[in-house]
């Protein structure tokens, strides 16, 4: 299922990452919480979760909207969160590029060279 993602999963394997208007994955607009939802990784697959936001998450299927609340999703399902559309790949790209993989040292990922937080 990973090889459809430029990121590496692996690094954020065991961590979560808020979508909305405060998080990690912004997400703006009148129809988003500020902590809309939230993408884990299990196993090496995709978790999402509506964090009881107002407006919900809605997975587009055959064009149609879904309502969804939690469970596992393929990297390319696309969804709405608000106004907008997105692929669990697209928001995973977003953070793949400052996936922090080392908490002792608060190291950020970048894709050429990892920076150290207390430089």
């Amino acid at each position: 299922m990973n090889t459809n993602l430029s990121v590496d999963i692996g690094l954020m394997e065991g961590r979560t990452f808020i979508i909305g208007r405060y998080g990690h994955i912004y997400i703006g607009g009148p129809t988003v919480s500020k902590q809309h939802a939230e993408i884990k990784i299990i196993g090496g697959r995709i978790y999402l979760r509506d964090l009881d936001s107002t407006n919900g998450i809605f997975l587009v299927k055959n064009e149609q909207l879904v309502y969804f609340k939690e469970g596992y999703v393929h990297p390319l399902q696309s969804i709405m969160i608000g106004e907008e559309r997105h692929t669990i790949r697209e928001l995973l790209e977003i953070v793949g590029e400052i996936t922090v993989f080392e908490d002792t040292t608060t190291q950020l990922y970048f894709p050429n060279k990892a920076v150290n937080s207390r430089d």
